[in-house]
């Protein structure tokens, strides 16, 4: 299918589209997609902290939820 018919198709469907929820999420969809990557707009230091801790995932350095909170005064609802 070409990338013109895909673009009717949808156009089609979206005229007749009547649900609130799935329209409120489209619309979204659409603001994400004209906002660019937010990776772009993260500073140097944003970005080597996420990298540092990719690596630590990567070498199994990780805690799961309960041990975070516990570490940090605060207890799980669960």
């Amino acid at each position: 299918m070409s990338t013109d018919a895909i673009k009717l198709e949808l156009i089609q469907w979206l005229s007749r589209l009547d649900d609130p929820g799935l329209l409120t999420s489209l619309l979204q969809f659409k603001k994400a997609a004209e906002a660019g990557d937010w990776f772009d707009e993260l500073t140097e230091d944003q970005r080597s902290a996420i990298a540092e801790g990719e690596a630590d995932v990567r070498a199994g350095r990780v805690i799961d939820s309960e041990a975070f909170w516990m570490k940090h005064g605060r207890k799980t609802k669960g």
